[in-house]
């Protein structure tokens, strides 16, 4: 298909944003930071590390402008997460928890702000979580702060500050594409849309979610509900546990993730969709 790019390393591109959206569900299930590795010998603070590349899904960690341009929220300190790409896109991402109920933390961060002079925009995700966004053409990037409700007995909020630098333009929804079959229960968690023609008619959708079962079971689901939509398997493999899948239909590439999130209780996973599209080729008319 012209004007796709190649993604034949299917793995490697769930390190993007896939990559970040699964820290956000490791993050769910997990109330302490990840232990460090035994394997590697401890080192006095004072010595510089050896930059070594991070486990999936955990990105390099380091400080740049997120820290510098997001407001603190009263009583927590924001952990940087580091810099990874978002389909072609530098990204930054921070995060924190808190008591404190989702709403109060995206109105505090909108009246922020808005007392900077900025045009902010509000999704609700409809499951006691939400995000708040606007975009800064000072520096062309989009800032961001996306929370989540979790916890059963004693709910937290689990807060992710980000900052994606995109020129051409990228927006954030709380709602998967029509053109997408949902397996029941799904939450969608963050959709990330970058446009670079008229009328959304090229471009890249990013989607993550959380659904019930495993990945083997979610891949059955849309391998028998996406070709009705018209999109026709081309690819896929298992690897690790995860299943990667690749579907195509004109002018549409659709590359899905589905990775097992490791918690107690009845099987969950974690899908990430990257789907692109072209403008068709133009008919001649002689």
């Amino acid at each position: 298909m012209s004007g796709l790019s190649d993604h034949t390393g299917a793995l490697t591109r769930w390190l993007g944003l896939g990559g970040l959206l699964a820290l956000v569900a490791t993050a769910v299930v997990l109330k302490d930071p990840p232990a460090p590795s035994r394997e590697l010998p401890a080192k006095p603070p004072s010595q510089p590390e050896i930059a070594l590349p991070p486990a999936p899904p955990f990105p390099d960690a380091g400080v740049g402008r997120l820290m510098r341009i997001m407001p603190s929220f009263p009583g927590v300190t924001m952990v940087p997460m580091g810099r990874m790409m978002t389909n072609g896109s530098p990204m930054e991402m921070g995060y924190f928890e808190t008591d404190h109920p989702p709403g109060e933390v995206l109105e505090y961060y909108a009246r922020e702000f808005r007392l900077r002079g900025r045009n902010i925009v509000t999704q609700d995700d409809g499951s006691g979580g939400g995000s708040v966004n606007y975009y800064d053409d000072r520096i062309g990037a989009l800032v961001a702060v996306t929370t989540l409700r979790v916890g059963g007995a004693t709910t937290r909020t689990l807060v992710f500050p980000s900052l994606v630098e995109a020129p051409e333009g990228v927006h954030l929804q709380g709602t998967p594409p029509e053109s997408l079959p949902q397996p029941p229960g799904v939450v969608t968690v963050l959709r990330l849309d970058e446009g670079s023609g008229a009328g959304g008619s090229a471009g890249s959708t990013t989607l993550t979610q959380v659904a019930h079962g495993t990945p083997a079971m979610l891949a059955e689901f849309y391998r028998s509900q996406l070709p009705s939509r018209g999109y026709m398997p081309s690819g896929g493999h298992l690897a690790r546990g995860v299943e990667l899948l690749e579907f195509e239909r004109p002018g549409e590439r659709l590359s899905l993730t589905l990775s097992p999130i490791d918690k107690d209780g009845p099987p969950e996973s974690l899908i990430t969709f990257v789907l692109e599209r072209a403008p068709l080729p133009q008919e001649s008319n002689r």
